[in-house]
Protein backbone atom coordinates (compact mmCIF):
# COMPACT_ATOMS: atom_id res chain seq x y z
CA UNK A 1 0.00 0.00 0.00
CA UNK A 2 2.65 2.24 1.06
CA UNK A 3 4.29 1.81 -2.30
CA UNK A 4 1.53 2.62 -4.16
CA UNK A 5 1.06 6.11 -2.00
CA UNK A 6 4.53 6.63 -2.84
CA UNK A 7 4.44 6.33 -6.77
CA UNK A 8 0.96 8.34 -6.73
CA UNK A 9 2.08 10.88 -4.99
CA UNK A 10 5.72 10.95 -7.48
CA UNK A 11 3.32 11.05 -10.05
CA UNK A 12 1.41 14.03 -8.59
CA UNK A 13 4.67 15.93 -8.56
CA UNK A 14 6.09 15.01 -11.94
CA UNK A 15 2.52 16.44 -13.55
CA UNK A 16 2.88 19.29 -10.97
CA UNK A 17 5.81 20.09 -12.43
CA UNK A 18 5.26 19.60 -16.04
CA UNK A 19 2.81 22.25 -15.67
CA UNK A 20 4.76 24.82 -14.08
CA UNK A 21 7.10 24.34 -17.02
CA UNK A 22 4.08 24.32 -19.37
CA UNK A 23 2.77 27.78 -17.45
CA UNK A 24 6.63 29.42 -17.46
CA UNK A 25 6.48 28.49 -21.24
CA UNK A 26 3.50 30.02 -22.16
CA UNK A 27 4.01 33.15 -20.92
CA UNK A 28 7.01 34.02 -22.44
CA UNK A 29 6.80 35.82 -25.89
CA UNK A 30 9.00 35.24 -28.82
CA UNK A 31 9.81 37.88 -30.74
CA UNK A 32 11.58 37.82 -34.32
CA UNK A 33 13.38 40.43 -35.54
CA UNK A 34 15.91 40.40 -38.79
CA UNK A 35 18.94 41.26 -39.47
CA UNK A 36 18.46 44.92 -39.94
CA UNK A 37 22.07 46.87 -39.32
CA UNK A 38 22.27 48.81 -37.06
CA UNK A 39 18.52 48.33 -35.64
CA UNK A 40 19.07 44.98 -34.98
CA UNK A 41 22.31 42.47 -35.24
CA UNK A 42 23.15 38.87 -34.47
CA UNK A 43 26.76 37.88 -34.14
CA UNK A 44 26.66 34.56 -32.88
CA UNK A 45 24.82 34.09 -29.77
CA UNK A 46 25.06 37.62 -29.58
CA UNK A 47 22.25 40.25 -29.95
CA UNK A 48 22.71 43.78 -30.62
CA UNK A 49 21.12 47.13 -31.91
CA UNK A 50 18.33 49.84 -31.41
CA UNK A 51 15.71 47.93 -31.71
CA UNK A 52 17.29 45.20 -29.22
CA UNK A 53 17.84 47.93 -26.58
CA UNK A 54 13.89 48.97 -27.06
CA UNK A 55 13.42 45.15 -26.86
CA UNK A 56 14.91 45.18 -23.49
CA UNK A 57 13.51 47.69 -21.95
CA UNK A 58 9.74 47.54 -23.14
CA UNK A 59 9.62 43.94 -21.78
CA UNK A 60 11.34 44.89 -18.42
CA UNK A 61 8.45 47.73 -18.10
CA UNK A 62 5.98 45.44 -19.07
CA UNK A 63 7.50 42.44 -16.48
CA UNK A 64 7.31 39.97 -19.13
CA UNK A 65 9.50 37.51 -19.93
CA UNK A 66 10.82 37.24 -23.43
CA UNK A 67 13.41 35.72 -25.99
CA UNK A 68 14.42 37.30 -29.77
CA UNK A 69 14.65 35.04 -32.37
CA UNK A 70 16.23 36.06 -35.95
CA UNK A 71 14.75 35.63 -38.88
CA UNK A 72 13.60 36.62 -42.40
CA UNK A 73 10.90 39.29 -41.66
CA UNK A 74 8.42 37.22 -43.63
CA UNK A 75 9.02 34.29 -42.04
CA UNK A 76 9.18 35.96 -38.68
CA UNK A 77 5.27 37.61 -40.42
CA UNK A 78 4.26 33.84 -41.01
CA UNK A 79 5.12 32.58 -37.60
CA UNK A 80 3.46 35.73 -35.34
CA UNK A 81 -0.07 35.11 -37.53
CA UNK A 82 0.32 31.42 -36.43
CA UNK A 83 0.91 31.32 -32.57
CA UNK A 84 -0.46 33.35 -29.74
CA UNK A 85 2.34 34.34 -27.53
CA UNK A 86 4.71 35.98 -30.76
CA UNK A 87 5.72 39.72 -31.98
CA UNK A 88 7.76 40.62 -34.78
CA UNK A 89 9.32 44.06 -35.50
CA UNK A 90 10.07 46.54 -37.05
CA UNK A 91 6.70 46.47 -39.00
CA UNK A 92 5.22 49.47 -41.31
CA UNK A 93 1.64 49.48 -40.16
CA UNK A 94 0.24 49.32 -44.14
CA UNK A 95 -3.93 48.70 -44.72
CA UNK A 96 -3.24 45.24 -45.85
CA UNK A 97 -2.45 44.11 -42.32
CA UNK A 98 -3.33 46.50 -39.84
CA UNK A 99 -6.54 44.29 -39.28
CA UNK A 100 -4.47 41.09 -38.71
CA UNK A 101 -1.76 42.06 -35.62
CA UNK A 102 -2.77 43.48 -32.52
CA UNK A 103 -0.04 46.52 -32.29
CA UNK A 104 2.78 48.37 -30.04
CA UNK A 105 4.25 51.51 -31.54
CA UNK A 106 5.52 53.42 -32.80
CA UNK A 107 8.54 51.73 -32.64
CA UNK A 108 10.89 53.77 -35.16
CA UNK A 109 10.50 56.76 -37.51
CA UNK A 110 12.18 55.83 -40.28
CA UNK A 111 12.95 57.68 -43.12
CA UNK A 112 13.95 56.46 -46.91
CA UNK A 113 16.00 57.32 -49.63
CA UNK A 114 16.98 56.37 -53.35
CA UNK A 115 20.69 55.49 -53.96
CA UNK A 116 22.72 55.34 -56.92
CA UNK A 117 25.91 53.97 -57.31
CA UNK A 118 29.19 54.88 -56.41
CA UNK A 119 30.19 55.42 -60.24
CA UNK A 120 26.76 56.56 -61.61
CA UNK A 121 24.60 59.67 -60.38
CA UNK A 122 20.73 59.56 -61.21
CA UNK A 123 19.78 63.03 -60.68
CA UNK A 124 15.80 62.78 -59.25
CA UNK A 125 13.63 65.81 -58.79
CA UNK A 126 10.24 63.70 -57.68
CA UNK A 127 9.40 59.77 -57.02
CA UNK A 128 7.95 59.75 -60.28
CA UNK A 129 11.34 60.37 -61.72
CA UNK A 130 12.62 56.84 -61.00
CA UNK A 131 9.18 55.00 -62.26
CA UNK A 132 11.41 53.32 -65.78
CA UNK A 133 14.22 52.27 -63.41
CA UNK A 134 14.79 48.64 -61.70
CA UNK A 135 14.79 49.64 -57.69
CA UNK A 136 16.37 46.85 -54.98
CA UNK A 137 15.15 46.46 -51.64
CA UNK A 138 14.35 43.47 -49.50
CA UNK A 139 11.04 41.24 -49.14
CA UNK A 140 8.47 41.75 -47.37
CA UNK A 141 9.75 45.40 -45.90
CA UNK A 142 7.19 47.61 -46.11
CA UNK A 143 8.82 50.15 -48.81
CA UNK A 144 8.96 47.09 -50.90
CA UNK A 145 4.78 47.17 -50.83
CA UNK A 146 4.90 50.90 -50.59
CA UNK A 147 6.81 50.92 -54.08
CA UNK A 148 5.24 47.82 -55.42
CA UNK A 149 1.84 49.64 -54.98
CA UNK A 150 2.36 52.44 -57.52
CA UNK A 151 3.52 49.80 -59.88
CA UNK A 152 7.32 50.60 -59.51
CA UNK A 153 9.56 48.23 -60.50
CA UNK A 154 10.61 46.45 -57.18
CA UNK A 155 13.47 43.70 -57.18
CA UNK A 156 13.65 41.50 -54.00
CA UNK A 157 16.13 40.18 -51.76
CA UNK A 158 16.38 38.26 -48.57
CA UNK A 159 18.44 40.81 -46.52
CA UNK A 160 19.28 44.69 -47.37
CA UNK A 161 22.76 44.48 -47.68
CA UNK A 162 22.78 42.58 -50.94
CA UNK A 163 20.93 45.44 -52.88
CA UNK A 164 24.72 46.95 -52.36
CA UNK A 165 26.37 44.83 -54.34
CA UNK A 166 23.60 44.28 -57.09
CA UNK A 167 23.69 47.91 -57.04
CA UNK A 168 27.70 47.60 -57.62
CA UNK A 169 27.06 45.15 -60.40
CA UNK A 170 24.33 47.05 -62.08
CA UNK A 171 21.71 44.69 -61.66
CA UNK A 172 19.53 47.40 -60.30
CA UNK A 173 19.20 51.12 -60.59
CA UNK A 174 18.47 52.05 -57.59
CA UNK A 175 18.41 51.12 -54.15
CA UNK A 176 15.40 52.07 -51.52
CA UNK A 177 16.90 51.69 -48.13
CA UNK A 178 16.13 53.88 -44.55
CA UNK A 179 18.64 56.17 -44.49
CA UNK A 180 20.24 54.92 -41.15
CA UNK A 181 20.09 51.18 -42.28
CA UNK A 182 21.76 52.53 -45.24
CA UNK A 183 24.61 54.25 -43.67
CA UNK A 184 25.78 51.45 -41.36
CA UNK A 185 25.62 49.02 -44.60
CA UNK A 186 27.80 51.23 -46.57
CA UNK A 187 30.56 51.37 -44.00
CA UNK A 188 29.65 47.29 -43.70
CA UNK A 189 30.41 46.40 -47.25
CA UNK A 190 33.41 49.55 -47.27
CA UNK A 191 31.44 50.95 -50.09
CA UNK A 192 30.12 54.40 -49.43
CA UNK A 193 27.41 55.49 -51.88
CA UNK A 194 26.94 58.87 -50.90
CA UNK A 195 23.61 61.05 -50.30
CA UNK A 196 20.73 59.85 -51.54
CA UNK A 197 19.42 61.10 -54.80
CA UNK A 198 15.98 61.55 -52.94
CA UNK A 199 14.54 61.08 -49.29
CA UNK A 200 10.83 60.47 -50.55
CA UNK A 201 9.35 58.44 -47.65
CA UNK A 202 8.88 58.81 -43.93
CA UNK A 203 6.96 55.97 -42.17
CA UNK A 204 6.30 54.56 -38.89
CA UNK A 205 7.22 51.13 -37.89
CA UNK A 206 6.08 49.19 -34.81
CA UNK A 207 5.63 46.10 -33.40
CA UNK A 208 3.08 43.76 -34.99
CA UNK A 209 1.95 40.57 -32.12
CA UNK A 210 -0.65 37.70 -32.74
CA UNK A 211 -4.46 39.04 -32.98
CA UNK A 212 -4.74 36.16 -30.03
CA UNK A 213 -2.52 37.72 -28.32
CA UNK A 214 -3.85 38.05 -24.02
CA UNK A 215 -5.30 41.72 -23.95
CA UNK A 216 -3.69 42.30 -20.52
CA UNK A 217 -0.31 41.31 -22.22
CA UNK A 218 -0.80 43.93 -24.98
CA UNK A 219 -2.11 46.60 -22.57
CA UNK A 220 1.09 46.19 -21.01
CA UNK A 221 3.73 46.31 -23.75
CA UNK A 222 1.49 49.60 -24.74
CA UNK A 223 1.65 51.24 -21.63
CA UNK A 224 5.55 50.46 -21.26
CA UNK A 225 6.00 52.11 -24.78
CA UNK A 226 4.14 55.26 -23.58
CA UNK A 227 6.03 55.28 -20.34
CA UNK A 228 9.62 55.42 -22.57
CA UNK A 229 7.89 58.30 -24.73
CA UNK A 230 7.04 60.33 -21.81
CA UNK A 231 10.45 59.62 -19.73
CA UNK A 232 12.62 60.31 -22.51
CA UNK A 233 14.12 57.15 -23.12
CA UNK A 234 12.97 56.53 -26.64
CA UNK A 235 14.58 60.41 -27.55
CA UNK A 236 17.55 59.25 -25.72
CA UNK A 237 18.36 55.85 -27.96
CA UNK A 238 17.04 57.73 -31.31
CA UNK A 239 20.21 59.96 -30.35
CA UNK A 240 22.73 57.68 -29.51
CA UNK A 241 22.00 55.87 -32.89
CA UNK A 242 22.24 59.11 -35.14
CA UNK A 243 18.30 59.40 -35.35
CA UNK A 244 15.84 61.85 -34.25
CA UNK A 245 12.22 62.10 -32.71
Amino acid sequence: MLGKKLAYLLLCVWYLSINAVTSVSASEITVYTYQHVPFAEQTDAHHQGMIIDIIDELFTRANMEYKVIFNPLKRGLTMTARDQNVCVLPIVRTQQIESEYRWVGPILISRYGLFSAESKSIPLVTLQDAKHLSIGTYLGSGISEYLDSFRYQVQLTNEDGLNIKKLDRSRIDLWAAELISAKALMTQSKMQLGEPELIFHTSLRAMACNEALDVSKHQALVNALNEMYQDGFMAKINLAYGASL
